[in-house]
Order: structure tokens, then C-alpha cells, then sequence
């Protein structure tokens, strides 16, 4: 194949990614091949002679779109049925997307904490089942649930953000709540 290198290296994961990364964006870009599929008459299309669908940037009204750019946020917001995290955070960044379609606000923040992420993740599903949230998806990294006023939230845990991180810091999480309705 043109354009492909092979890499063979030694070391920890994270050097091996980065120098894998700056060889990648090293080679030149190949074209992409044609992709062919049939309409409905059964007569061939070649998609790279049409654009996509939809040109619009994702904020302008394109039906379920979003209203307008989303703001940063400067500090935390509190929420609607989710007490503040009582474990040792700092807030690192977040934003407000004014609305979703027909839905509220939709606020994304994330913190670095001092507890392990085993621990924010339990403290999380305890509020939830305290509130009386519907807990619909839960795996090692992550916890969605829905309030009775189909309001959603969503808790995603991992390792403190790098470039954030103090040695204090064992872990980390980014909180997205999803207001059902317009505020």
C-alpha cells in the first residue's frame, strides 16, 4: 500500500501513542477511494460527487439543532434534583448549550477530584437512588439516569485530566444534564 509505515516500538503506552500520532500526521493524506452504492432504480452513485446533506454549521436551526453556539462556563452551576458532590473537586471547564430542539438547556462540566473514580462513581449512584433517579445505564466509567420530569444526567469517570491534574487528584468527571424542558 502507498502511504502506509509500519511502527515497531518499545516503551511506555503513552510515548508509544504520541510518536505513533506525530508519524501519522507526517504522511500525506491519501485520497480516499471512491465509494460507490445504488439508488433506488438500481444505478450506480459515486459519493464523492455530492455533498453531504446537511453543510450548515451544527448551531444554526436545522430542525433539532442546536439554537446558537454553547457559552463556557465560567464556575459551576448548580442542578435541578443533583446535590452538590461533597467529595474534595475542583471545576476545570464547562459549557452551556443554550437548547436542544425542543428540549432545555444542556450543561457539560468537568472536575478533578480527589477520591478515586470507584468512589465518585458510588457516591453518584447513591444520590441517584436517593433522589429517586431511574438509573437506565451503569458500566465501570459512566452512569446515566432519568428524573420524573424526564430530565437526564449523565456521569462519565476516569483518571484526573491531564494537564489539570495536581498529585492530589486521583480521578476525575464530566457531569452532562439535559433539561426536558425549555427554561
Amino acid at each position: 500500500m502507498v502511504g502506509v509505515k509500519y511502527l515497531v516500538a518499545v516503551g511506555a503506552p503513552s510515548v508509544i501513542l504520541q510518536t505513533a500520532l506525530q508519524i501519522a500526521l507526517q504522511v500525506p493524506a491519501q485520497p480516499a477511494l471512491s465509494q460507490s452504492t445504488y439508488n433506488k432504480n438500481g444505478k450506480q452513485i459515486d459519493q464523492s460527487q455530492h455533498k453531504p446533506y446537511n453543510t450548515k454549521p451544527a448551531w444554526q436551526t436545522t430542525g433539532e439543532s442546536l439554537a446558537r453556539p454553547p457559552e463556557n462556563l465560567k464556575e459551576k452551576v448548580n442542578l435541578d434534583g443533583i446535590p452538590e458532590y461533597t467529595g474534595k473537586q475542583r471545576f476545570l471547564n464547562g459549557l452551556v448549550y443554550d437548547h436542544v430542539g425542543k428540549q432545555g438547556p444542556n450543561y457539560v462540566m468537568t472536575f478533578n477530584v480527589k477520591e478515586s473514580p470507584e468512589q465518585v462513581k458510588e457516591w453518584y449512584q447513591n444520590v441517584f437512588q436517593m433522589y429517586k433517579w431511574n438509573i437506565t445505564h451503569n458500566d465501570p466509567s459512566s452512569l446515566m439516569a432519568t428524573d420524573k420530569d424526564f430530565n437526564t444526567c449523565i456521569i462519565q469517570i476516569a483518571a484526573p485530566v491531564t494537564g489539570y491534574a495536581t498529585k492530589d487528584e486521583h480521578g476525575s468527571y464530566t457531569i452532562r444534564y439535559q433539561y426536558a424542558k425549555a427554561r
